[in-house]
């Protein structure tokens, strides 16, 4: 499960979930910031427009198992609603051209911003 979420390069990932009073849809991204959303449509559109895309079936899965399972161990529950997780997008932290991944030398760290 680990092999397929650890990578040679640093990226963000940021969710889709549904099911809250705010709006229908949430987007959660970098720093913790969260915009809602009544349509799907205009979550997505959001998130696409900052440069995130969907992750590969398997790869996706195992994020949301991974999420689920980090919930699931919080005692006495989430303080928080969490939803229900739909889609998890990711994009590299750092540019690229035409969505090439970097190169970056074994276990090679960047600097944090």
């Amino acid at each position: 499960m680990a092999s397929e979420i650890t990578r040679k390069y640093p990226r963000c990932i940021a969710t889709i979930s549904a099911g809250f009073e705010k709006g229908d849809f949430l987007v959660r991204e970098e720093k913790g910031q969260r915009v809602y959303f009544d349509f799907f449509e205009e979550a997505f559109n959001y998130i696409a427009a900052k440069g995130y895309s969907r992750m590969q079936k398997g790869e996706e899965g195992e994020w949301m198992d991974l999420m689920e399972s980090i919930h699931a161990s919080v005692k006495g529950g989430m303080k928080y609603n969490t939803g229900r997780l739909l889609m998890v997008l990711h994009k590299p932290l750092i540019p690229t051209e035409f969505g090439d991944e970097p190169e970056m030398e074994s276990n090679a760290m960047l600097p944090m911003p």
